[in-house]
C-alpha cells in the first residue's frame, strides 16, 4: 500500500500507480507529522510513503522530524520525496540523505516515478545525484545551525544506539516534570530526536490536554507538542526501539521512583528546592556511599546570594542551578548548565577554531 500526502497535486501518481497496479491512499493535507501520529495504525501497513513538498509549508526540522516519526510506527516502508524545485544546494537533501532517504524526485518523469515505487534509488544512485563533485563524500553531515551555537553530536551512536536519563524529585512539586520537558526541548533544539516517558500512573501530563492545542494518540499512549514526544501508561521496554537519540524517564519523587531504573539509566539528576524545609527528604540521600559520583542534582528557586554554601553544604555533589522557566516547553533557558550537562553530546555549529571542537558549557 503506498500512501501519498499532498495538499496541492493529489493525482499526480494516478497514471503511474495504474499502469503498474499499485493501490494508492491519497492523503490531502500538508500537516504531516500530526497526520501520521493520528493515523498511526493505517500508516503502519504502508509499503511506501510519497511526500510531496510543494505542499508542506514546514522547516527542515519538522519535515525530518516527521520522517523519523514515520519510521518509528514502519521501519519497513520506503520514503519517496517529489522534491521538483528544490536546488542541489539545499541542505534539506543533505538532511535526507543522511538519515537514509535515497528516493528524493527533482524529475517528476514517468520513468523516475515508476523506478522510486518499485524498485528504489540506491545509496550510491542518489549520491551520484546530489554530490556536486567527487571529492564530497557522499553522505556528507548535514550544516545545521540549530539552537545558539551547538548542534547534535551523534558519535555516541557508533557504540550505542541511545542515552537513556533518568530524572526524579526530592518530594512532590519539586519541578522534576518540569525540568524533564526543559531537557527535551533543548536536546531537540539541537537537532536530537527525544522523547520524554512519564514512568508513573499519575497520568500527569495528560493534563496538557486541557491547557495545550497537543497531538493525541490514546493506541499508542503518545502526546505530541512544541516539538516533543510524551508518552504515557507505557512501559520503556516497548518504546525503547522507536529510533529516538534520548529517553528522558520521568520516576516521580524520590521516595516512590523505580530504584534499579534510576540506577540503570546513562545520566541521573534529583530536582530538589534550596529552603530549608525542602531538604529533609534527601538528606538520606547525600549520606549514601559513592552517591556523589551516581548522580547531580538540579536545584529551583535558589537566590543567588546563597548558591556559594548550598554548593558547601552538598559537598562533591554537582549541583546546577536551574533558571526560572515557568513555561516548560522553552528552548532559550537553563542554557547555560544544559550545555554543561550534555557537553559531549554537542558539537559547536559556529566555531572560531577547530569545526569539530565539543563545547565545554561557556556561552
Amino acid at each position: 500500500m503506498i500512501y501519498y500526502i499532498s495538499e496541492k497535486r493529489p493525482d499526480l501518481l494516478d497514471a503511474v500507480c495504474d499502469k503498474l497496479y499499485l493501490a494508492v491512499t491519497k492523503i490531502q493535507n500538508s500537516q504531516i507529522k500530526n497526520t501520521i501520529i493520528s493515523n498511526a495504525g493505517a500508516f503502519s501497513y504502508a509499503t511506501r510513503f510519497v511526500i510531496d513538498l510543494s505542499s508542506v509549508k514546514r522547516s527542515s526540522n519538522e519535515i525530518i522530524d516527521a520522517i523519523e516519526t514515520f519510521r518509528s510506527i514502519n521501519g519497513s516502508a520506503r520514503v519517496i520525496i517529489l522534491a521538483d524545485g528544490v536546488s542541489q544546494g539545499s541542505s534539506l537533501i543533505v538532511r535526507l540523505l543522511n538519515i537514509g532517504v535515497y528516493d528524493i524526485l527533482t524529475e517528476l518523469d514517468e520513468e523516475s516515478l515508476e523506478k522510486s515505487l518499485t524498485t528504489g534509488f540506491t545509496r550510491d544512485e542518489a549520491s551520484a545525484r546530489w554530490v556536486p563533485a567527487p571529492s564530497v563524500p557522499p553522505l556528507p553531515q548535514p550544516a545545521l545551525v540549530v539552537g545558539e551555537d551547538y548542534i547534535a553530536n551523534k558519535e555516541f551512536k557508533k557504540h550505542k544506539p541511545y542515552i537513556m536519563i533518568a530524572i526524579c524529585a526530592a518530594e512532590a512539586h519539586m519541578g522534576a516534570t518540569h525540568q524533564a520537558l526543559l531537557m527535551a526541548e533543548f536536546l531537540s533544539s539541537a537537532g536530537f530526536r527525544v522523547c520524554y516517558l512519564e514512568m508513573g500512573k499519575r497520568r500527569k501530563i495528560v493534563c496538557l490536554a486541557q491547557v495545550y492545542p497537543i497531538n493525541a494518540n490514546e493506541k499508542m499512549r503518545l502526546i505530541q507538542f512544541e516539538s516533543v514526544d510524551m508518552y504515557f501508561d507505557i512501559s520503556i521496554h516497548q518504546i525503547v526501539g522507536m529510533g529516538y537519540d534520548f529517553y528522558i524517564c520521568d520516576l516521580g519523587r524520590l521516595e516512590e521512583m523505580d530504584a534499579q531504573a534510576f540506577k540503570s539509566a546513562d545520566m541521573r539528576f534529583v530536582v530538589a528546592g534550596a529552603k530549608a524545609w525542602e531538604m529533609p527528604p534527601y538528606r538520606s540521600v547525600l549520606s549514601m556511599p559513592g552517591a556523589e559520583r551516581s548522580f547531580s542534582f538540579i536545584i529551583n528557586f535558589a537566590p543567588p546570594r546563597e548558591m556559594a554554601s548550598i554548593q558547601n553544604m552538598m559537598g562533591e555533589f554537582k549541583l546546577y542551578f536551574s533558571e526560572y522557566a515557568p513555561y516548560p516547553f522553552e528552548s532559550n533557558v537553563n542554557v547555560r548548565i544544559y550545555k554543561d550537562i550534555f557537553r559531549q553530546y554537542l558539537t559547536a555549529s559556529q566555531p572560531r577554531g577547530n569545526r569539530e571542537k565539543i563545547l565545554r558549557g561557556d556561552r
